[in-house]
C-alpha cells in the first residue's frame, strides 16, 4: 500500500510539473512583442516546407532563391544556380529572403556558418534529394561552407582531382 501512495504521489507531482513548464512559453511569448518572437524563428533554417508564421509578410515580397550541390567528374561537387557553376558562389539578397539549398550530389553534404549577423540552425547532413531553407532576416556578410559527411553504403564514383571544398557567401541588403 505504501508503494502504490508513493507511485501516485510521484505521478501527480511530475504531472504537475510538466504542465507548469508547459505554460511557461505561453506566458513569456505573449510578454515579448511579436516583431522580436518573429525575427528569432524567422532566422533559422528549416527543413523543406516548414515556415515560420512571422516571415510570410516579408517572404512574399522576395522571390525566392535556388542553390543545388551538383555531381561532377572533376572535383567531385559544385554549386548551381541554373546559370553558373563552381566549388564558390556568391549571392546577392534582399532582406527577408529566403534561399533553398538542394543536394543532387552522390555525397551528402552538412552545411557550416562561419561568419555572419546572426547564427543560422543548420541541421544534420542532407542526402541526396534534400533540401533545406534559409531566411535572412537580418542585413549583413553571411559565410557558408559544406562538409562531405561519409554515411555507411554510399557509393564510390570515381573523379578527377582532388575534392572541391564548396563555400557560400551571401550579402544581404
Amino acid at each position: 500500500m505504501r508503494f502504490i501512495v508513493i507511485g501516485l504521489t510521484g505521478f501527480l507531482v511530475s504531472g504537475a510539473a510538466v504542465a507548469a513548464i508547459a505554460l511557461i512559453p505561453l506566458t513569456s511569448s505573449a510578454a515579448r512583442p511579436a516583431a522580436a518572437h518573429a525575427n528569432q524563428m524567422s532566422g533559422m533554417a528549416m527543413p523543406t516546407g516548414m515556415m515560420s508564421s512571422g516571415t510570410t509578410a516579408t517572404i512574399a515580397k522576395a522571390k525566392p532563391v535556388k542553390l543545388t550541390i551538383q555531381h561532377v567528374q572533376r572535383g567531385c561537387h559544385v554549386w548551381s544556380n541554373g546559370r553558373k557553376t563552381g566549388a564558390m558562389m556568391r549571392l546577392h539578397l534582399e532582406q527577408g529572403q529566403t534561399l533553398t539549398i538542394m543536394d543532387m550530389d552522390v555525397d551528402a553534404h552538412k552545411m557550416m556558418q562561419f561568419a555572419g549577423p546572426m547564427h543560422m540552425h543548420m541541421g544534420g547532413p542532407m542526402m541526396s534529394g534534400q533540401a533545406m531553407k534559409m531566411t535572412f532576416t537580418k542585413t549583413g556578410l553571411y559565410r557558408f561552407g559544406t562538409r562531405t559527411v561519409e554515411m555507411a553504403g554510399m557509393a564510390d564514383v570515381k573523379t578527377i582531382g582532388p575534392d572541391n571544398k564548396l563555400r557560400l557567401v551571401v550579402r544581404v541588403a
